[in-house]
């Protein structure tokens, strides 16, 4: 499986524009939106239109409406687990970071490495979380989650300036950086391969 992961959209519809352009020419299964989309009807409108399978989790900077739209719509996983092919995606979102936490910990306990936690907020880790200042923004319970189940992949976003990725024992996590600033990752799964892109 092959994974186009973006984040922290922010309204930014010129970079979403030339995401479709790329998916149109890139061999990928699945889209997965790590949050802060912020626009409601015209992004998700677009990620509805989508030649491939799209999960998107809400951030913290979208409101319970967008978190709303994106559940009616079949595109948010958050407090969820559903299965894509052989993986299974459970979803944290950035507005209920503990109440999904728990379905998202459900999941992981049963599927493993075979799970691929979709989370706004990345966990407390080395690279992928490291602010402007220095400071560690990543939350404790993420990686928590991470340590004690080892899910195949932890897609996340929330840091602008921590974009890269790193593992966390067995378990590849990544930050693609901001889409709003024209950032994303390809994510090989089978093969936990990544490559950081730029449109």
């Amino acid at each position: 499986m092959r994974i186009l992961h973006v984040s922290d959209i922010h309204c930014s519809y010129a970079y979403l524009e030339k995401l479709v352009e790329l998916i149109r020419n890139l061999d990928v299964d699945v889209l997965v939106v790590s949050g802060d989309i912020e626009c409601d009807h015209e992004v998700i409108g677009t990620l509805l239109k989508l030649p491939l399978t799209t999960i998107a989790v809400p951030g913290n900077m979208d409101d319970h409406y967008i978190a709303r739209l994106l559940r009616e719509n079949g595109l948010g996983v958050d407090a969820q687990c559903r299965r894509v092919g052989e993986y299974y995606f459970a979803g944290i979102s950035g507005l209920e970071v503990y109440t999904s936490m728990r379905k998202a910990e459900e999941c992981l306990r049963q599927y493993r490495d075979k799970a691929i936690l979709v989370t706004h907020h990345p966990p407390r880790a080395s690279r992928i979380d490291i602010t402007w200042a220095k400071v560690h923004a990543g939350l404790p319970d993420i990686r928590r989650l991470i340590e004690e189940y080892s899910p195949r992949l932890c897609l996340c976003g929330h840091i602008h300036e921590a974009r890269g990725y790193e593992f966390i024992g067995k378990t590849l996590c990544v930050n693609p950086g901001p889409l709003a600033l024209g950032y994303y990752a390809l994510i090989d799964v089978d093969e936990l391969r990544v490559e950081l892109g730029e449109l």
